[in-house]
Order: structure tokens, then C-alpha cells, then sequence
């Protein structure tokens, strides 16, 4: 959540730099308002949570899961986005579990948020999670920490996040690593599913159409329109050693390409 946010700040203050014509102005008054609600929205979730975060466990996960969900709510009205939601009946009715999905759009966390029944947090690097009110933020949210490893093919590192995720949190992970500027997906990268066989914890695949029109990739243009969250059946992770992590790896690909449809919207 935080992460998209100020990747979309960036965008605006290079947009602001560079200038911005009347008329594109006039054409795209969505794009001002979205810059509108998450200055002010993305801070007071924050300094909420993080307050939260010296509650109860009970009480911080219902306020954490009430803001991310104004913050997503927000964002979806803001732009115009009309979701149209399949397979929420393949949702076993307990976790954890590791949500995968396609990534091509600053949309799609909000799209997810608001419409999966569960709270769920994110990977961040250990460094976030030292910064005040901000950390507390992130604890109160589910997020789990990595820290760096010692080279590219130390796994270890995803240890303490294995062990969290199978001590009931539930996370999110984009498998390509970062947003695609066109309707195909990239590769997907292996991390995700060694976090998946360490925990044991199921896989929930995720297919998301038509974000991608609606706020493309790598540029801040915004245009209402139709989003598809279509959630596919857990894929099994329990029994599989890092062996399997290509295999498990392709068969997440799979599912999500079958969920994914790339003319959603046109």
C-alpha cells in the first residue's frame, strides 16, 4: 500500500516538474483528485495504524483492515474503477495464505484490498521497519521483513518470512517483481514460491484484467473503467522441498494466465 503510494508521489512531482498543459488538465481532472486523496489519505492511514500498533492484537487487525480498505475504497472511486469480482467461493474460509497475482498497474493493491475478505501485508525490507509511527504502521498491517542476504542465491533470507506466513499472516507478492508496461506478463521470479514451500502455506492465485488501462504502467494517466479480479482454486504447497520451486513456480504462471484475461476492457 505504502510502496504504491509513493511511487504515485513520485510520478506527480515529476509530472509537476515537467509541466502540464490546460487542456490534458481539463481532460484528466481523475488524475488531480487521485493526487488529492492520497495526500491525504496515505498519511492518515499511517499515523492511524501506527497508533494501532499499541493496541490489542484483536483491535489493531480490525482498524488496520478498516483503513487499508478507506485507502483502497478511495482510490477505486477516485479513478473511476467499476470491479467485477469472480471466484471468491475458492477462498478456503481460513489461512493463511500467500496471494499471487499479475501486476501491471498502481490499481492493482486497492483492487485486492478491497475485495479480498482477509487483511493481508507485504514484504518489505527490514530497514522500513526501523522508521517510527511508520514501522508500527507496517507491523499493524501483517507486513514481514526481509533483510539483505549474502549473495543472489541465499535463500536464508526468506526464513523469518516463511516463519511469519506460517504463523498466520497472510501476504501479497507480485511474482513478476514489478509492474508490466504492456498486457503480457514478465517472468516470474522464484522468490514467491520458496516463501510458499518453506511456510507450507497454499498459494491463492489471483488473475487482474483491466487495471492496467485504467492507470498504466510507468505512467500516471487515469481513465474509468472495468476491472476483473478473478481468484483461482489454493494451489498446495505442503510436502514440496525447494526442488519443486520451478516447477511450483510455472504452475502458479499457469493458473494466473488461465485468470487473466489481456483484452479485459478494450
Amino acid at each position: 500500500m505504502f510502496k504504491h503510494a509513493v511511487l504515485l508521489i513520485q510520478i506527480v512531482l515529476k509530472n509537476l516538474k515537467n509541466g502540464v498543459n490546460g487542456s490534458d488538465s481539463m481532460i484528466n481532472v481523475r488524475k488531480y483528485v487521485l493526487y488529492g486523496w492520497l495526500g491525504f489519505a496515505t498519511p492518515a492511514v499511517v499515523i492511524v495504524n501506527g497508533v494501532a500498533a499499541l493496541l490489542p492484537m484483536s483491535k489493531r487487525r480490525v482498524i488496520a483492515r478498516g483503513m487499508a480498505r478507506f485507502w483502497a475504497r478511495g482510490m477505486l472511486r477516485t479513478t473511476g474503477a467499476r470491479c467485477h469480482i469472480d471466484g471468491l467461493e475458492n477462498i478456503p474460509e481460513s489461512g493463511p495464505f500467500i496471494v499471487m497475482s499479475n501486476h501491471c498497474s498502481h490499481l492493482d493493491t486497492p483492487v485486492l484490498i478491497q475485495n479480498l475478505p482477509f487483511l493481508f501485508g507485504f514484504i518489505v525490507k527490514e530497514e522500513l521497519m526501523k522508521i517510527p509511527i511508520f514501522s508500527g504502521a507496517m507491523k499493524t498491517i501483517g507486513c514481514v521483513a526481509v533483510s539483505r542476504g549474502k549473495g543472489k542465491g541465499d535463500h536464508s533470507v526468506l526464513d523469518g518470512v516463511a516463519r511469519d506466513v506460517a504463523g498466520g499472516k497472510n501476504i501479497l507478492i507480485f511474482p513478476e517483481g514489478t509492474r508490466s508496461a504492456s498486457p503480457e506478463m514478465l517472468p516470474f521470479k522464484k522468490g514467491g514460491a520458496i516463501v510458499a514451500i518453506k511456510s507450507g502455506v497454499p498459494i491463492l492465485p489471483i488473475g487482474l484484467s483491466g487495471t492496467g488501462r485504467i492507470i498504466p504502467a510507468r505512467v500516471l494517466r487515469v481513465t474509468a473503467g472495468d476491472v476483473r479480479m478473478k481468484v483461482g482454486k489454493p494451489i498446495q504447497t505442503e510436502g514440496l522441498t525447494l526442488e519443486d520451486r520451478d516447477d511450483l513456480t510455472a504452475r502458479v504462471r499457469a493458473a494466473i494466465e488461465a485468470l487473466y484475461d489481456n483484452d479485459y476492457g478494450s
